[in-house]
Protein backbone atom coordinates (compact mmCIF):
# COMPACT_ATOMS: atom_id res chain seq x y z
CA UNK A 1 0.00 0.00 0.00
CA UNK A 2 1.08 3.76 -0.85
CA UNK A 3 1.28 5.80 2.03
CA UNK A 4 -1.84 8.39 1.91
CA UNK A 5 -2.36 12.19 2.20
CA UNK A 6 -5.49 12.96 4.42
CA UNK A 7 -6.95 16.43 5.83
CA UNK A 8 -8.89 16.84 8.86
CA UNK A 9 -10.84 19.81 10.06
CA UNK A 10 -11.86 19.88 13.71
CA UNK A 11 -13.96 23.04 14.88
CA UNK A 12 -13.01 23.73 18.72
CA UNK A 13 -15.83 25.08 20.93
CA UNK A 14 -15.03 24.30 24.19
CA UNK A 15 -12.52 27.13 26.06
CA UNK A 16 -10.31 26.75 28.48
CA UNK A 17 -9.23 23.28 28.38
CA UNK A 18 -6.93 21.15 26.42
CA UNK A 19 -8.97 20.05 23.23
CA UNK A 20 -7.35 16.92 21.19
CA UNK A 21 -7.59 17.95 17.35
CA UNK A 22 -5.28 14.98 16.45
CA UNK A 23 -4.36 11.36 17.36
CA UNK A 24 -1.50 10.06 15.32
CA UNK A 25 -2.67 6.56 13.91
CA UNK A 26 -1.44 3.14 14.28
CA UNK A 27 1.71 3.15 11.87
CA UNK A 28 2.31 7.01 13.43
CA UNK A 29 2.16 9.78 10.36
CA UNK A 30 3.79 13.10 9.50
CA UNK A 31 2.12 16.00 10.02
CA UNK A 32 2.83 18.04 7.48
CA UNK A 33 0.39 21.05 8.27
CA UNK A 34 -1.60 22.99 10.61
CA UNK A 35 -3.61 25.88 9.44
CA UNK A 36 -5.70 27.58 12.96
CA UNK A 37 -8.44 29.66 11.93
CA UNK A 38 -10.15 32.31 14.55
CA UNK A 39 -13.81 33.28 14.68
CA UNK A 40 -13.62 36.26 16.46
CA UNK A 41 -11.27 38.95 17.58
CA UNK A 42 -8.29 38.55 20.67
CA UNK A 43 -8.63 35.20 20.24
CA UNK A 44 -5.30 33.06 22.19
CA UNK A 45 -4.38 29.58 20.64
CA UNK A 46 -2.09 27.40 22.30
CA UNK A 47 -0.67 24.20 20.42
CA UNK A 48 0.36 20.93 22.96
CA UNK A 49 2.16 17.60 22.02
CA UNK A 50 1.64 15.05 24.33
CA UNK A 51 4.03 12.21 23.61
CA UNK A 52 2.20 9.85 26.42
CA UNK A 53 5.08 11.12 29.03
CA UNK A 54 4.66 14.71 28.63
CA UNK A 55 2.08 17.35 27.12
CA UNK A 56 4.26 19.74 26.10
CA UNK A 57 3.29 23.67 24.81
CA UNK A 58 5.05 23.63 21.25
CA UNK A 59 3.49 27.33 20.40
CA UNK A 60 1.42 30.07 21.22
CA UNK A 61 -0.21 32.95 19.62
CA UNK A 62 -2.05 35.76 21.05
CA UNK A 63 -4.46 37.92 19.98
CA UNK A 64 -5.33 36.68 16.79
CA UNK A 65 -7.76 38.52 14.57
CA UNK A 66 -11.35 37.84 13.29
CA UNK A 67 -10.55 35.50 10.27
CA UNK A 68 -7.01 35.35 10.93
CA UNK A 69 -5.25 32.06 9.73
CA UNK A 70 -2.06 30.97 11.52
CA UNK A 71 0.37 28.62 11.08
CA UNK A 72 2.16 27.18 14.09
CA UNK A 73 4.78 25.00 12.83
CA UNK A 74 6.28 25.36 9.35
CA UNK A 75 8.37 22.22 8.98
CA UNK A 76 6.77 18.69 9.16
CA UNK A 77 6.37 16.89 12.55
CA UNK A 78 6.63 13.11 13.03
CA UNK A 79 4.06 11.30 14.80
CA UNK A 80 4.54 7.79 16.42
CA UNK A 81 1.82 6.37 17.16
CA UNK A 82 -0.83 7.50 20.22
CA UNK A 83 0.79 10.98 20.11
CA UNK A 84 -1.49 13.45 20.12
CA UNK A 85 -2.23 17.39 19.27
CA UNK A 86 -4.57 19.40 21.46
CA UNK A 87 -5.30 23.17 21.38
CA UNK A 88 -6.55 25.61 24.44
CA UNK A 89 -8.71 28.55 23.54
CA UNK A 90 -10.52 31.37 24.72
CA UNK A 91 -12.48 31.42 21.71
CA UNK A 92 -14.00 29.28 19.06
CA UNK A 93 -12.17 28.08 16.34
CA UNK A 94 -11.37 25.95 13.24
CA UNK A 95 -8.56 24.05 12.86
CA UNK A 96 -7.15 22.10 9.51
CA UNK A 97 -5.01 19.28 9.62
CA UNK A 98 -3.25 17.84 6.91
CA UNK A 99 -0.70 15.07 7.41
CA UNK A 100 0.75 11.52 5.67
CA UNK A 101 -0.28 8.01 7.18
CA UNK A 102 2.53 5.11 6.79
CA UNK A 103 0.82 1.93 5.20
Amino acid sequence: MANTYKTVMVEVSTLGSDIDVFVSPTGGCIMRHMMVYAKSNSTTVYVKYNDRTTDANIATEASMAGNETWIPFASPLGMPSGHTLSVNTNEELNVLITYVEFS
